[in-house]
């Protein structure tokens, strides 16, 4: 495999007063990694490696470890994996806390290969965390732009992220007893639609399937969507309510619809609860987004998406068919848009992510020839940031007449 061998995995942020660009061969402007192993990098099995951060670009990173840390790497996604430049899964034996991120185990470079922006995942995530309010998360990966070296030869530019995993949701720690342990499913296809009783179309991340398989809270989510009478589901004490963060779901379905991610309504999601405490006895379901890249005007393959499609599942749709849940959208679809939805703020959260990655993203499309083609167009990074401004100013224009349409019915 080209490119995905070496001796050891080694991650390494250098600095201009530390390390001359002459040295690295690159006048570095973000955190760079170095990355080799003695074998093939796949998405097979996970072979061994280890890390060690150096330094940073501004001066030394004061809450990296300088040692030398044991983990593993292979090849991560799905459909991603047929494209040259890959994504990689990082897993560190121990928790480690990189560029002033949280202390993790788990963390993932993604390649972002037919994102020529580079910043679409990051852009939804951080919008999505922009959400929160006093005592309400709205958990996403927080990530950080890096560029790579592997086997010695400038790679490209990476996001380097968190994993979706409990300790990042803040849930009960593991090892404390509970009878409604805390559960965490991934949607892997286009059945995670809510429109079907079972679990078809997810996979279980949390507890871990090699330990426990546990489809039983997913199912009763699933089987009460898709076969709930209109009463039921609206019920106050048993209805929806009780069992989903309806708040969530509907900030969850903005981002969607506002990103228009066109794989993010049925597919390429996390649900999760926590474990019941004495705090939470009876803890409900929430979205977490996940998989980014078919946002903004642009499909999964790199495909132009115009910016007039209404996206949905069975779950929306039934919140979308009350009158009390049709008002909670349009009031947080009109509160949002006066601050982190307006034109003016993603605007500027693009200025800001190009300016990042605006050097590396040269040398990243130097190293790898940009997603061009009959159906993508010739796309680079200076027109794609432009075509994503455009399209987010028709999209909203859109979204305002299609939400108040929606909730007026």
């Amino acid at each position: 495999m080209h490119g995905l061998r070496s001796s050891a995995l080694r991650l390494v942020v250098f600095s201009l007063g530390i390390v001359s660009a002459a040295a690295i061969g690159i006048v570095p402007s973000l955190p760079i990694i170095e990355l080799s192993t003695s074998q093939d990098i796949s998405s097979e099995a996970k072979i061994p490696c280890t890390v060690r951060w150096v330094s940073s670009p501004t001066g030394v990173d004061r809450t990296a470890k300088p040692e030398l840390l044991n983990g593993k790497v292979r090849i991560h996604g799905a459909s991603s994996q047929s494209y040259e430049k890959k994504s990689l899964a990082l897993s560190l034996d121990s928790p480690t806390r990189w560029l002033g991120q949280k202390s993790r185990r788990q963390w993932v470079l993604n390649a972002a290969y037919v994102d020529c922006s580079l910043m679409r995942h990051k852009l939804s995530y951080d919008l999505f965390q922009s959400l929160s309010s006093d005592g309400v998360r709205r958990h996403a990966s927080a990530s950080r732009f890096v560029e790579m070296r592997l086997n010695g030869q400038y790679h490209g530019t990476y996001l380097l992220m968190e994993r979706v995993e409990g300790s990042l949701l803040g849930f009960t720690p593991k090892g404390q007893p509970s009878k409604v342990p805390a559960v965490l499913y991934k949607a892997i296809d286009h059945d995670a639609n809510f429109s079907n009783p079972g679990h078809s179309g997810y996979e279980q991340r949390e507890p871990s399937p090699e330990d426990q398989e546990y489809w039983g809270p997913l199912e009763d989510l699933n089987q009460f969507v898709a076969t709930a009478t209109d009463a039921e589901f609206t019920n106050a004490q048993s209805g929806i309510g009780s069992r989903l963060d309806v708040d969530n779901a509907i900030d969850f379905h903005l981002l969607v619809l506002f990103t228009s991610n066109m794989d993010g309504f049925d597919k390429n999601f996390i649900l999760a609860r926590d474990a019941a405490s004495v705090a939470h006895p009876v803890p409900l379901f929430f979205f977490v987004p996940w998989d980014y890249d078919a946002t903004f005007g642009r499909n999964w393959e790199g495909s132009p998406v115009e910016p007039t499609f209404w996206l949905s599942n069975n779950l929306f749709d039934r919140l979308l068919s009350h009158d009390v849940f049709r008002q909670k959208y349009l009031y947080r679809w009109q509160a949002l848009r006066g601050r982190q939805f307006s034109v003016e703020t993603v605007h500027r959260m693009i200025d800001d992510n190009a300016r990042a990655v605006a050097t590396t993203a040269q040398r990243n499309e130097n190293r790898w020839t940009p997603i061009r083609g009959a159906e993508s167009g010739s796309l680079a990074f200076t027109e794609d940031v432009t075509q994503m401004k455009e399209w987010v100013v028709a999209r909203t224009r859109w979204l305002d007449e299609k939400i108040e349409r929606q909730t007026r019915r």
